[in-house]
């Protein structure tokens, strides 16, 4: 073998053990995230105020726009009209205009996600009864603006949670997933409280409320707040958590799977979002992913913003 052939031969071996090492340093890691950027605040005085807490976007590409934003307000138990969600609308991701006729959606709607599935816009939220048990409902609409046809697709089950929703698309298998938690909170046995994610699969959407869930993750301690999307050639699966782990701040863990349906694995760089950050919804746009979720100003008056990093290529 002549030098020069060794040379290329050893340049080659050397680039393909670097990127076999690059590709399981990746492993078992949530992507680097950017520095984060608020984009959306409550207006002083108005129904958003300090409020602003989860976004949900779709590509939509009309009036003007590329994206289409959905977000609800912090509000939880008590009084089911400040419960609302509203419309904002973006080009780049960053800057948000708010609809002129927000909000979109005026009572008992809380966790607004959406997919938009041949020129329809589906919204699923969690509706509360006078218990605070919660049930997650389906609504359409052609111009995305106005909503109508609710129907129920996880019902509400006494002394039970089944909230914080979040719709995605696969690609690859052509199937929509909702992923949610489903849990005991409330139980005047601390021992009988129990979080899960569950998950919903079906070809179509308007079918979900038909499927079977499976369970991806269980708990005794506060976890909540799913959303997934695939990047790195694997499913990302975020859950929002609360504990004296954090110090008793809210945090958002990451994990993956090669299968949307899991097995999920616990990832090593935990949490991925850790100072009163949750509720995150992510995205992958153009090859990029996004994180939008919501960071906490005042846990006493709860009051939250939302803010969004994106990985780090």
């Amino acid at each position: 073998m002549s030098i020069k052939i060794l040379r290329n031969s050893l340049i080659i071996l050397s680039m393909v053990l670097f990127c076999s090492i690059k590709q399981y340093a990746q492993e078992g890691n949530y992507p680097a995230l950017s520095m984060s950027k608020v984009i959306i605040v409550g207006d002083s005085g108005k129904w958003d105020y300090n409020k602003a807490h989860t976004l949900s976007v779709v590509e939509a590409n009309r009036d003007g726009y590329k994206y289409w934003g959905y977000y609800g307000l912090a509000y939880y138990g008590g009084d089911p009209d400040l419960r609302k969600a509203g419309l904002v609308r973006s080009n780049d991701l960053i800057h948000w205009d708010k609809y002129k006729g927000n909000p979109i959606i005026n009572g008992d709607c809380r966790w607004p996600t959406v997919v938009l599935d041949h020129s329809v816009f589906y919204i699923f939220y969690a509706e509360y009864n006078k218990e605070n048990d919660s049930r997650i409902v389906m609504l359409s609409s052609k111009d995305g603006i106005h909503f109508i046809n609710k129907v129920v697709v996880v019902p509400r089950e006494k002394g039970k949670q089944n909230q914080n929703p979040f719709i995605y698309f696969d690609k690859q298998d052509r199937n929509f997933y909702l992923v949610y938690y489903n849990g005991i909170e409330r139980s005047k046995n601390p021992g009988k409280n129990v979080w899960n994610i569950e998950i919903r699969k079906s070809k179509y959407v308007d079918k979900l409320k038909e499927s079977t869930p499976k369970t991806l993750l269980s708990s005794h301690l506060t976890i909540a707040a799913p959303s997934i999307t695939f990047f790195n050639n694997r499913f990302y699966l975020l859950i929002e958590a609360i504990g004296p782990k954090w110090d008793n701040k809210w945090v958002t863990l990451g994990y993956e799977s090669k299968n949307i349906e899991g097995k999920y694995k616990e990832l090593s760089n935990n949490p991925v979002l850790f100072n009163d950050d949750a509720c995150a919804f992510q995205y992958v746009f153009d090859n990029q992913l996004y994180i939008f979720y919501s960071h906490c100003l005042d846990l006493a008056k709860w009051n939250w913003e939302l803010s969004m990093v994106k990985a780090i290529k």
